[in-house]
């Protein structure tokens, strides 16, 4: 039986922050017109429907992770949610779900009832412990009520917390992002991404300039500090305490098999990149086709199996490269890897090809060679 993973996208928000180029409005917003009535309940029941008229395809593949993404899913009621997964259950078994959610979008009681309703994993967009950089990045909460929503989330039994921090934001100083590692791993909590702040043309810190130097510094920081306080760094912006690695997140870079549902998701099977309408009114009107957005050639996957694969620490197993494509991986990009071994950004490690440490810190450099 084929392994597949969900993705839910849920697209509403509080508000919009500065540097978010994700597919995600404020409801009753320009962007997400009254006219449509109760958004968010007409949305549900749209989801729904989707999930309805896209399952029968996959009846014959084991779900092995759902994810509730956005946006901000801890926006819906719990009914709504449950309303949900009462639809995925009639057409897939699950046992995996994760939900992305806001500090100043939880309570106590919120947060029980989520654990009531089957997610295993939660991960709280904190990015900062600084009210001064969230302010500046234009997140709704604060440091206080990020610490409060981790607590909150293990008292109501998650044993499954993830924590995202971006760093080289707006003024924010070595120090602070020091600072941050160091109130983050002091929670109870067994899973951090951490990534630099990305500026995305089109949105409202488009002509932010990032520093590079300060940037790799923190970067640095972080595997320090991580490392120090037993996390596993296993992919170039993810750290785990043991036993708790991002198994949906994983799909993606080994190359399992997504189905997107929901406004503008994206999916990936047989061989081919799809997607969701990105039009609201259309979707909550009943458009659920897919639209195809690229079918990957055989050189193409072969290059996807590497700069994805490459973004684990582990590397990419040549074995596991021949099994899939037939081919041996040196004589597919024996001389990709030869230079970039020279270079001192690749190295071989028995069955494994891998990013060294110097390589993580140009990672997209190496990344470039394999693309087909």
């Amino acid at each position: 039986m084929n392994d597949l993973s969900i993705y839910i996208h849920i697209p509403f928000c509080k508000s919009k922050c500065g540097y978010c180029d994700f597919l995600s409005f404020a409801a009753g917003t320009g962007d997400c017109p009254p006219s449509l009535g109760t958004v968010p309940g007409n949305y549900v029941s749209a989801l729904c429907n989707d999930i309805e008229a896209s399952a029968a395809a996959f009846s014959e593949h084991r779900v092995v992770t759902v994810f509730f993404g956005g946006g901000t899913p801890s926006l819906l009621s719990i009914e709504q949610l449950d309303r949900i997964i009462s639809t995925l259950q009639q057409h897939f078994a699950f046992t995996q779900m994760s939900i992305e959610a806001n500090p100043d979008t939880v309570s106590k009681n919120y947060l029980a009832q989520l654990k009531q309703l089957g997610f295993s994993r939660i991960s709280f967009g904190v990015q900062s412990f600084s009210d001064r950089c969230l302010e500046a990045i234009g997140r709704t909460h604060d440091a206080a009520a990020a610490k409060n929503a981790v607590k909150w989330a293990h008292e109501a039994g998650f044993d499954d917390i993830n924590l995202d921090l971006m760093f080289a934001l707006p003024s924010q100083s070595l120090e602070d992002f020091e600072q941050s590692l160091d109130i983050a791993v002091k929670l109870p909590i067994t899973h951090i991404s951490c990534y630099a702040l990305t500026i995305e043309e089109g949105t409202a810190m488009q002509d932010f300039l990032t520093d590079e130097s300060s940037d790799r510094q923190m970067y640095a920081l972080a595997k320090q500090k991580l490392a120090a306080a037993g996390f596993e760094h296993y992919e170039l912006s993810n750290w785990a305490k043991a036993g708790y690695k991002c198994q949906h997140n994983i799909g993606y870079w080994t190359g399992r098999k997504y189905l997107g549902l929901g406004l503008g998701a994206s999916s990936y099977f047989d061989n081919k990149r799809l997607k969701k309408t990105d039009t609201l009114g259309a979707y909550v009107s009943g458009d659920f086709g897919f639209i195809l957005q690229e079918e990957l050639s055989h050189d193409a996957q072969m290059g996807e199996f590497m700069f994805l694969g490459l973004r684990m620490l582990e590397g990419i197993s040549i074995s596991g490269f021949e099994t899939r494509f037939e081919k041996s991986v040196f004589n597919v990009f024996g001389a990709e890897i030869l230079r970039l071994s020279k270079d001192g950004l690749l190295e071989q490690d028995g069955d494994k090809i891998r990013l060294t440490m110097r390589g993580l810190d140009i990672a997209n450099v190496v990344f470039v060679e394999f693309l087909r």
